[in-house]
Formats: C-alpha cells, sequence, structure tokens
C-alpha cells in the first residue's frame, strides 16, 4: 500500500512539473536504462537495459539483488541473499492509448517475462560454519509503465515476479 501511495504521490508531482516534450512514448532504436528499488526475493534493487527492435516490442538484460533476514532468538539469526541475471522482453502498447484519449507521448506502458538464473545464499550466525548456496532457474512476467516528466526521463513501475520495482528510467 506505500508503495502505491509513494507511485501515485511522484505521478502526481511529475504532471504538475512536467515540461511539454514531443515525442513517442516508445519506438524502434529506443534503448532505456532503468535502475529501481522494490520487493522480489525480499527488499533489494535492480538495474535493466531494453533496445527497441520494434515500435512494439523490446528485448533486454536485467540483474538484481534482494536479501532478507529473520531470527527466531535466542542469537540465531538467518539471512537470505539473492541474485538474479536474466533476459526479459515487452511488448509496449503506448501507441494505442490515443484511441481512447490519453497521451500516449509521456506514457509508455508495457506487459512482458523474463527469463534467468538466480543464486540463492543461506546463511546462519548459529553456526559459524553453515552456509548453503545454489543456483535455480527465474521465470517470471511483469506489467509496468513509464511515465516521462523529461524528453529522455521517466519514473517507473513494474509489478510481477520474480521482482516489482519503482524506479528511474533513462532514454538514450
Amino acid at each position: 500500500m506505500k508503495k502505491l501511495l509513494s507511485f501515485l504521490f511522484i505521478t502526481a508531482l511529475c504532471f504538475l512539473y512536467s515540461e511539454n516534450i514531443h515525442a513517442q512514448s516508445f519506438e524502434k532504436g529506443q534503448k532505456n536504462f532503468s535502475v529501481g528499488v522494490g520487493a522480489g526475493y525480499g527488499i533489494g534493487a535492480n538495474a535493466s537495459v531494453d533496445y527497441g527492435i520494434s515500435d512494439l516490442i523490446s528485448i533486454g538484460v536485467i540483474g538484481a539483488v534482494s536479501s532478507y533476514s529473520y531470527g527466531y532468538g535466542f542469537g540465531s539469526n538467518f539471512r537470505l541473499t539473492y541474485i538474479g541475471v536474466g533476459g526479459r522482453g515487452a511488448v509496449h502498447f503506448g501507441k494505442y492509448l490515443k484511441e481512447i484519449g490519453i497521451n500516449e507521448e509521456k506514457l509508455d506502458p508495457y506487459i512482458g517475462g523474463v527469463g534467468g538464473v538466480r543464486l540463492a545464499r543461506y546463511s546462519s550466525d548459529y553456526s559459524s560454519f553453515y552456509t548453503e548456496a545454489n543456483v535455480r532457474p527465474m521465470i517470471g512476467g511483469f506489467i509496468g509503465a513509464r511515465y516521462y516528466f523529461k524528453e529522455k526521463m521517466a519514473i517507473y513501475a513494474e509489478a510481477g515476479t520474480p521482482y516489482s520495482s519503482l524506479g528511474i528510467s533513462i532514454k538514450f
């Protein structure tokens, strides 16, 4: 709920202080670098780079790290850390927003999927020699949107699995 309220607040600020731009929200050859914070396998951060192979489809790579810890009392604390690396693809449907009366020049909604690997590391201070790490497949999907408050700068939000995030995106 806090994330949703924060996103709505930031979006409202962007509407108030945005400058006029005259560009499509997504087009062939466009590259976006995004960095954000959010939740996945705990609280973490992620970064991605996307490339528009057409006016509708982008492909790219993503890297993410997240961690959480918990304790059972008596000095027993455990930590799980996840590192994920993979590819991603998305379908951008912003150019169809004009048909329903929404300004498609600033908004880039999309839906996509991600696939790759994740490293999971478990550690405990209960026993200094007990740690475990494994590599597993990482498969998921997401729905998201970018709102361009400057010609080449946007805020974005993505909800999905294995990661959901909120952050900044730069078009180059």
